[in-house]
């Protein structure tokens, strides 16, 4: 088994140095918008994987998409699905769904980390010291975030539930949703994902 981690532009070359040494082999890559199908071309004796990762793996976080390629076996789903929930969780998805896999959460990190960083930022604000609004930012963040990924609650029920009537949360949203926090989040993925297309379509052009 071999992980091939290359940006898109040197994978072709990089598969024509090692095609003897992968050929019989599974092969996992973690190169953003290349197909499965340009892979399978370049080297067909070897069974190909394609994942996108997050930068969270090296906390064991990482969320990762991963398609299987056309020849692979139900041994190798399970073999890749054991290798990548080392890194965090996985989930097997169409092919299609890659590109805006990687502008939500292959971006992800850097999008959240914005969210903390202003967070942050909001604590120094109003007066707390730098290392308890840093914490309080991010272990919110995390709470907020296992409580959905265990599936006690929804985004919007835990909304309803932290806002009362007449509160502080209803001011503070108020003001979230007045910046359009939540319209410039979508809009982050729309154009990170229109960058992969658009990479895609230069790669395919000089392929």
């Amino acid at each position: 088994m071999f992980f091939l981690c290359t940006r898109p532009g040197d994978t072709e070359n990089v598969l024509v140095e090692i095609k003897d040494e992968v050929s019989g082999k599974l092969v996992v890559s973690t190169a953003a918008i290349i197909p499965l199908e340009f892979y399978e071309s370049v080297v067909p004796g070897a069974r190909f994987v394609r994942t996108m990762p997050n930068v969270a793996a090296m906390v064991g976080e990482s969320f990762t998409a991963y398609c299987m390629g056309s020849n692979t076996t139900l041994r190798d789903k399970e073999t890749v699905e054991r290798l990548l929930g080392t890194m965090g969780s996985c989930m097997e998805v169409e092919e299609k769904y890659m590109d805006p896999v990687t502008g939500l959460s292959g971006s992800g990190p850097a999008y959240i980390a914005i969210v903390i960083d202003a967070l942050t930022y909001a604590g120094l604000r109003v007066g707390l010291p730098r290392e308890l609004s840093k914490v309080a930012a991010a272990q919110s963040v995390l709470g907020t975030a296992k409580l959905i990924m265990e599936g006690v609650s929804v985004p919007s029920e835990i909304e309803e539930v932290v806002t009362t009537p007449g509160g502080t949360t209803i001011e503070g949203i108020y003001e979230i949703e007045d910046g359009k926090l939540r319209t410039a989040l979508m809009n982050a993925v729309q154009a990170a994902t229109n960058k992969c297309l658009n990479i895609r379509h230069l790669w395919e052009n000089n392929a």
